[in-house]
């Protein structure tokens, strides 16, 4: 209860409320207000008490209570424990709790009176004044009495001793006191005992700053010292320099396992969760120093408990770390000074063997090539080698400088790494380690980007003598990782094909612990690839540098390149990237060739389904086949088929030996024949081309036979082009390969086209008429009348431009393709009259009349009915010279004259003159009885026979065509005629009569085809060039009147047209012709008029 004193309230008033509240049992509110009521007026208040029947035990109580308690029970506020003891030992003098509670105030407020507080607690706990105190009582007085000993002689043990006494006495009750009544003065308390125990055990000393005080000759027992370090961790759980005073207890009394524990709740703070903040020593702060003491300190227990060697070199290793030289001194004290110095530098080097042990088989079991996984095993290793380096007496030898080189390498830190190897390499009379070091400081430089300097190690340690087979392995792969990035992959092949030889464990090790992480993928792909070259024999490794390559090659061993050299290269590949489908492939192929199968076989089986199926399925059925498993085979090579993936074949086929390959040929070869067997469907076609694929594959392209079954396919399937490419293929290699010129032939056939068709065709005929004779009658009947169709327009063009380019007798190697056209159309089918009629045609060219003959009367008659071959006999008779009935006979062909023209051109120059003139007279004959259109006939042979001769007989066509009415065909020829006329020769009277007679024809069929205007041109020029001439013309012709009139037409035209100067010739030329035709007269005289006239409106 709080009982509040307020100001203007007397004494009286406060024992009165003091009494209502003691009367009802509330001691506590009672009491303070006594004490109110004492702190205002002492006198009255006591009086008042001294009064009180059976109250007042209960105020004394409250206030011993009061006064004995630590904070849990106290004064109420603005009452304080000083004033409960004055009012308790003026109501009860000589009180204990009150004479307790001054001695404790005076000993806090600086000590003064101890020597009196010491005889008093002394003469209390005797008992000589007032009964032996019992229980806390005792227990204060005796921690009470101990303090003031300790204050007034702090170098005595006395007071030690006191304490140790109380404590032994009641351990928590002590240690409770101590915490509660003396927190003032504990860290005194601490000190004076840590001194002691010092003093007793100088082993503990564990600052070396630390003295010694306290004399000699008050020291306390030995056997004290664990009483004492259970006293300190009970009074200050929460010191870290008695935490440490316990766990180098423990260490010295052989509990090396607690001790070891002490020194990791230190290490890591555990010690703080047993105590409050503020019993933490604030004054031992963490350090580097401390923490590498305590690490040591630690490594000692760990090590001399056994069984933890692991963890005390691990906290070797970090103490000197942290801090060498704090290590280094308790190493010393701890270790050297025991005389397992040697036996923990002892087992750090095989912890840090074990630990680069461990990196490395860590990183053989890296599934990325690519990964950096395991690095921070390295990280103890290295702290356990320099901690070696800090202990060995030379400051570490050779051989440990280089262990520590390497790793650091290993790390990444290719600096510190370069820096030790320069050192190691630079020092003087020392070649132990020499190729290991310079290695590895080809390494260190090559990381920094110094790849001469790295060069220059690698070279030298793979040509020292003797080689260390080691270095030598590392530095064979780091010259080759820098020719690869160079560009010299198959140097690089070669390097690691030898380092792999070596020691293929030590290369996989080095490639994936020394080569930088972003060249190894590169790397593996290079070396891949690489060794598929060296295998297949091939040399595609060509640089801008390839006779520095060419030069280093011959210095290789040949066995590098030998399939044994491959196969350490694919096993080393494997070992990199144990789940790559390509390097297992390289090294099934590599023991294939080395004759080894069975392991080839095994390693394909061994190949997980992940993978891809068609490399291995055609590699499992190639060496099935080798061993002679033929249904094993041919499952696999349906599986292949499945997949739809032959390409695959080339790499394997490149590296199989040639009686395999043939083999595999064959049996393929056979597997498509099979299938095509009877009436294969789609499907078994394009199974029999994916086995005529693989057979051709296998013969390297050139096998004509499959090439033409496969052509065959496509073109069943549709696919002609890609039957064109195999048939291509095919005749390529042999050009006179009769069925692939057919094929191709029909094939361009079913694509119509006729060129090529027809070309292919005729090779094949060139050379076996009779086969290609009868692959055409196997064709269906469309396409074999489309095919024969397209040779004989071939041949007769070609017949013509012979012909046009040669005269008859033509010689017979011109004429060999007609005559081998012409034999095998004849036998495709020799009812076709059209092919005997072209074989004629050809003996006739070559000048065997007779033999022409003769095949013409046996095939068609002595009197042939068709007109064709009629005019084939009147070749014949032109060539015996009887012209009329020769141009009798071509007289039929007139509507014909591309025929005629190429019967023409197989008869001699001169003899075709004498047909034109027996034609001409045939057509005179004839057109005197009015048979103007037989007449025709006669006179298109003598046109087309004449040659370049042939005006006459132009102009007699055209008078022939004007009298059947044909005007334009007339005007064409005179176009002709009139063409072949030069400039008029005015002294020639005959040139230019005949000119305008030609001219005047030319105009009369012209009228008559109602073009006037060109009419009137030519009359015009007719009159200009024979006046006479054209005269008698127009008046057999048209007539004067009828040209005047047009003359009139075309001159009132041009009048209309304001054209004056051509209608005035037009006037001119028209009275010509009829002087008295009056329109004429009448239209020159209005032109007159117009001329004469000054006023001209127009």
């Amino acid at each position: 209860m709080t009982a509040l004193v307020r100001p203007g309230v007397d004494v009286s008033q406060l024992c009165k409320d003091g009494d209502k509240l003691l009367a009802v049992g509330e001691l506590g509110g009672a009491t303070s207000l006594y004490m109110s009521a004492f702190r205002t007026h002492a006198a009255s208040t006591v009086t008042h008490l001294r009064k009180l029947n059976s109250g007042l035990s209960g105020v004394i109580s409250t206030l011993e209570a009061w006064l004995d308690s630590c904070g849990e029970n106290q004064p109420a506020e603005g009452l304080n424990k000083g004033l409960a003891a004055v009012f308790l030992s003026t109501l009860c003098p000589n009180n204990l709790s009150a004479t307790i509670f001054k001695m404790e105030s005076l000993l806090q407020s600086g000590g003064h009176g101890c020597e009196e507080i010491f005889a008093r607690c002394t003469a209390l706990l005797e008992g000589k004044r007032h009964p032996h105190p019992q229980g806390v009582t005792h227990m204060v007085l005796e921690v009470t009495r101990a303090l003031a000993c300790l204050i007034s002689e702090p170098h005595s043990i006395i007071g030690l001793k006191l304490y140790l006494k109380a404590y032994r006495t009641n351990k928590s009750e002590t240690a409770t006191l101590v915490n509660s009544r003396q927190a003032q003065h504990l860290p005194k308390i601490v000190k004076a005992f840590k001194d002691q125990l010092l003093l007793i055990r100088p082993s503990l000393v564990f600052d070396s700053e630390c003295t010694l005080t306290t004399k000699e000759a008050e020291r306390l027992d030995v056997e004290t010292s664990a009483t004492i370090i259970g006293f300190l961790l009970a009074i200050s759980p929460g010191s870290a320099e008695v935490q440490e005073l316990h766990a180098a207890d423990l260490f010295l009394s052989g509990r090396f396992w607690d001790s070891a524990q002490a020194y990791s709740a230190l290490l890591h703070g555990g010690y703080c969760q047993k105590a409050s903040a503020s019993l933490t020593d604030k004054s031992f702060e963490d350090t580097p120093q401390k923490t590498a003491r305590l690490l040591t300190c630690r490594a000692a227990a760990r090590l001399s408990a056994g069984g933890r060697t692991a963890e005390a070199c691990g906290d070797l290793g970090e103490a000197f770390e942290i801090h060498a030289a704090t290590a280094q001194i308790h190493f010393q004290k701890l270790f050297t000074d025991h005389g397992t110095g040697l036996a923990a530098r002892k087992q750090l080097r095989q912890q840090a063997e074990q630990g680069l042990s461990a990196y490395r088989e860590r990183v053989l079991i890296r599934p990325d090539l690519r990964s950096t996984e395991g690095l921070e095993l390295l990280d103890p290793v290295i702290t356990q080698l320099q901690t070696l380096c800090y202990l060995e007496p030379d400051g570490g030898g050779r051989e440990l400088r280089v262990r520590l080189a390497e790793c650091l390498l290993l790390r990444g830190e290719h600096k510190e790494a370069l820096s030790i190897c320069s050192q190691l390499a630079a020092a003087q009379g020392q070649q132990s380690y020499q190729n290991t070091v310079q290695v590895l400081r080809g390494y260190a430089r090559l990381l920094s980007d110094d790849a001469k300097g790295a060069s220059e190690d690698f070279q030298a340690v793979i040509v020292h003598n003797p080689p260390h087979p080691s270095s030598c392995v590392r530095a064979l792969c780091g010259r080759g990782l820098l020719r690869m990035m160079a560009g010299l992959n198959y140097l690089t092949a070669l390097d690691f094909v030898t380092a792999s030889m070596l020691q293929a464990q030590e290369t996989a090790l080095t490639v994936r612990c020394l080569v930088p992480w972003n060249y190894r993928g590169l790397l593996f792909t290079v070396l891949l690839e690489q060794g598929r070259v060296m295998l297949e024999g091939t040399r595609g490794h060509k640089s801008k540098t390839a006779s520095s390559e060419d030069s280093e090659k011959k210095k290789d061993k040949d066995t590098s390149r030998t399939p044994a050299g491959v196969q350490s290269l694919a096993a080393l590949l494997m070992e990199l990237q144990p789940g790559a489908d390509g390097s297992q492939i390289l090294a099934a192929d590599a023991l294939y060739q080395l004759g080894r199968v069975e392991e080839a076989y095994r390693l394909l089986l061994s190949i997980g389904p992940t993978s891809p199926r068609a490399p291995i399925l055609a590699r499992l059925a190639l060496l099935q086949l080798n061993r002679g498993f033929l249904y094993d085979t041919n499952q696999q090579l349906k599986k292949l088929i499945q997949c739809g993936n032959t390409s695959c074949l080339r790499p394997l086929l490149a590296v199989a030996q040639q009686k395999d390959r043939a083999l595999l040929e064959r049996h393929c070869h056979a597997a498509a024949q099979r299938n095509l067997e009877g009436s294969p469907g789609e499907g078994d076609v394009r199974e029999a081309v994916a086995y005529l694929s693989i057979a051709i594959i296998a013969s390297g392209g050139v096998a004509a036979e499959s090439l033409l079954e496969r052509a065959r396919c496509y073109a069943r399937l549709g696919q002609r082009k890609t039957a064109i490419f195999d048939f291509s293929a095919i005749l390529k290699e042999h050009p006179k390969h009769v069925q692939a010129l057919c094929g191709r032939g029909f094939t361009y056939l079913m694509l119509n086209q006729e060129k090529e068709c027809t070309c292919d065709i005729l090779a094949a005929l060139q050379i076996n008429i009779d086969m290609v004779t009868k692959d055409i009658l196997s064709l269906k009947d469309k396409a074999q009348k489309l095919v024969c169709d397209w040779l004989h327009q071939f041949c007769r063009t070609n017949l013509s431009d012979i012909l046009l380019a040669n005269t008859v007798s033509c010689h017979e190697e011109q004429l060999s393709n007609a005559f081998v056209i012409g034999k095998a159309l004849m036998g495709t089918d020799c009812r076709d009259p059209r092919w005997h009629l072209l074989h004629v045609d050809t003996l006739i060219a070559k000048g065997e009349v007779k033999a022409a003959s003769a095949h013409l009367f046996r095939v068609f008659g002595q009197e042939p009915r068709d007109v064709v071959a009629q005019a084939r006999v009147g070749v014949v008779e032109a060539w015996q010279q009887n012209y009329s009935s020769a141009a009798r006979r071509l007289s039929k062909l007139t509507e014909k004259d591309s025929i005629l023209l190429f019967l023409l051109a197989l008869i001699p120059i001169n003899q075709r003159k004498r047909i034109a003139q027996a034609a001409a007279q045939e057509a005179s004959s004839v057109s005197s009885g009015g048979q103007w259109e037989h007449a025709l006939t006669f006179l298109n042979v003598a046109v087309q026979a004449a040659g370049n001769h042939r005006l006459q007989y132009l102009r007699q066509r055209a008078a022939c065509l004007a009298q059947l009415g044909l005007h334009e065909r007339a005007i064409a020829d005179l176009d002709r005629v009139v063409q072949k006329h030069d400039a008029p020769d005015r002294s020639c009277p005959d040139d230019c009569q005949v000119w305008a007679e030609d001219l005047c024809r030319r105009g009369r069929s012209m009228v008559l085809c109602s073009r006037e205007r060109a009419a009137l041109e030519d009359f015009s020029r007719a009159l200009e060039l024979h006046r006479t001439q054209a005269m008698r013309c127009v008046e057999a012709g048209l007539g004067r009147v009828r040209v005047a009139q047009c003359f009139l037409e075309g001159a009132l035209q041009h009048y209309a047209e304001q054209q004056r100067n051509e209608a005035w010739t037009m006037i001119e030329f028209g009275l010509v012709v009829d002087n008295e035709n009056t329109e004429l007269r009448r239209l020159r005289a209005k032109l007159k008029r117009k001329a004469a006239s000054p006023c001209n409106v127009n």
